[in-house]
């Protein structure tokens, strides 16, 4: 039984469909569906460099122009939508008296959007990493979110689409589930929570 879950945001509570993703986007964008991103885009989550920056390394990567690749960036956005079983497991463990927070690495341009889904409203806080100037795996924001919500890692439980993100939590003595399927996982979480 756990108090608190801990849910990453992009492949856990929202999701892109991919078919639609890859037909507007996905040759721009392929490293999304990679483990490694380029540096521009990490510097983009830790909040070290603006929306503007990025939008001239991606026009240089990609051959298209500065106006081209923000109106590429803002795409990305727009084809996030919430998974409907995270959303819904979301809700249940409010119900079950769970606190529920997000970690996650995502831009500042994003995260003021993604604040305003429906599901946001059920989370307790969360921890985004361009606020924080850090990013998963980096031990350091894993102990923000311990210190900051004042949670037990003995009491908490960390879902992510990334693996190694979820061996950076369980150093510090966080459980974790790896979030596979939005079939099976949902399910699994809350089981694992509330029994």
């Amino acid at each position: 039984m756990f108090k608190n879950i801990v849910f990453d945001l992009g492949g856990v509570v929202l999701g892109r469909d991919f078919n639609r993703f890859d037909e507007i986007v996905g040759d721009y964008f392929s490293f999304f569906r990679q483990d490694k991103f380029p540096d521009y885009w990490h510097d983009f989550d830790r909040g070290t460099c603006t929306k503007q920056e990025v939008a001239e390394a991606l026009s240089a990567d990609a051959g298209v122009s500065i106006e081209e690749a923000n109106g590429l960036i803002d795409k990305v956005l727009e084809l996030l939508s919430e998974v409907p079983e995270t959303c819904d497991l979301v809700r249940r463990l409010k119900e079950a008296g769970c606190r529920c927070y997000i970690l996650s690495n995502m831009p500042k341009e994003y995260w003021a959007e993604i604040e305003k889904f429906p599901v946001a409203k059920y989370f307790d806080g969360a921890v985004i990493s361009s606020h924080e100037h850090l990013l998963k795996p980096e031990r350091a924001i894993y102990e923000r979110l311990l210190e900051r919500y004042d949670l037990n890692p003995a009491e908490t439980l960390f879902t992510d689409d990334k693996k190694t993100n979820l061996l950076a939590a369980e150093t510090l003595g966080i459980s974790t589930i790896h979030f596979a399927s939005p079939d099976t996982t949902p399910e699994e979480i809350y089981h694992l929570a509330t029994e």
